[in-house]
């Protein structure tokens, strides 16, 4: 089995608006998290390659740019979006259906991964295995395949 790693890094707020939260994790707070993306295959193409890592990483690093880094991430609905772009109505802030705790945002990086790599041309067999989120220097979660 042949393995690659991508990895690339964004700086992010979040704030998770379930009331059982703990009170630090509803306030808004950034991180400069690291995302690692395991690619795996058993077979290489013509190239040698399981996937072109050029291709990969400007589509997923372009997802990042535009989704992630340098945005506030939110729960869809939560008040503090509408707040702050009640002020600001430009402001970069992403809604996703789930609170942004690093296990659900390792797993939906885990879907976009898989659904930008189904956009290239690869070896026959290639998928993503995981998606590791590294939150703090001590603080991460991953994501993988279901068998």
């Amino acid at each position: 089995m042949y393995t690659v790693e991508i990895k690339h890094n964004f700086e992010t707020a979040h704030r998770l608006s379930s009331p059982d939260a703990p009170f630090k994790c509803q306030s808004i707070h950034g991180h400069s998290w690291w995302v690692t993306v395991r690619i795996v295959g058993e077979v290489v193409d013509s190239q040698g390659m399981l996937v072109e890592f050029g291709a990969f990483k400007k589509a997923w690093r372009a997802f990042l740019d535009d989704t992630l880094d340098h945005h506030l991430v939110v729960k869809t609905g939560d008040i503090v979006a509408a707040a702050i772009r009640g002020v600001q109505p430009d402001a970069r802030i992403s809604e996703i259906p789930f609170d942004p705790t690093t296990e659900n945002l390792a797993r939906y990086l885990h879907e976009e991964a898989v659904r930008i790599l189904g956009t290239l041309d690869t070896a026959d067999g290639v998928r993503i295995r995981e998606v590791h989120l590294q939150e703090t220097r001590v603080n991460a979660a991953s994501w993988q395949e279901q068998s």
